[in-house]
């Protein structure tokens, strides 16, 4: 398989990943924009600041580092794993389909949309590049 294409595929299934965990943390009260007013507080705010945008990058690194040195190590066409692929794929899909559907009810709007979705495109931002790393060093040269 083409290292482009192994990139690719990390790099958009780490993203996706990212996204998904961002949208799981403002379900869970972690906005990203809401965390950085308590940034110059106690220390354990200082750990509540930072998690999130931790959480996200790892969560890229970590996925996309799966996907690449599954793509360059195992051989096409992959006859062997074909019920674990569509396993996987169903898996995946219903999880995604779950927090789409969770995601619905988040869409207030307040005052402070424009610095919201700039943090959030700046999260994505952070989480593509590790998911690039991650891809670089998993796959297989």
């Amino acid at each position: 398989m083409p290292a482009t294409l192994v990139y690719t595929t990390a790099l958009t299934c780490g993203v996706i990943a990212a996204i998904a965990v961002q949208i799981q943390l403002s379900r869970a009260g972690f906005d990203l924009i809401g965390l950085w007013q308590n940034l110059f507080s106690a220390r354990m705010m200082q750990l509540r600041t930072a998690g999130p945008w931790w959480a996200i990058a790892g969560f890229a690194f970590i996925v996309s580092g799966i996907t690449a040195a599954a793509l360059s190590r195992l051989s096409l066409p992959w006859r062997r794993f074909r019920l674990l692929r569509w396993m996987a794929g169903a898996a995946i899909v219903l999880v995604l389909a779950d927090i789409g559907h969770h995601s619905a009810g988040l869409g207030q709007v307040d005052a402070g949309a424009g610095a919201s979705a700039v943090a959030s495109l700046g999260a994505l931002a952070v989480a593509a590049l590790m998911a690039l790393c991650g891809a670089y060093l998993t796959a297989r040269r």
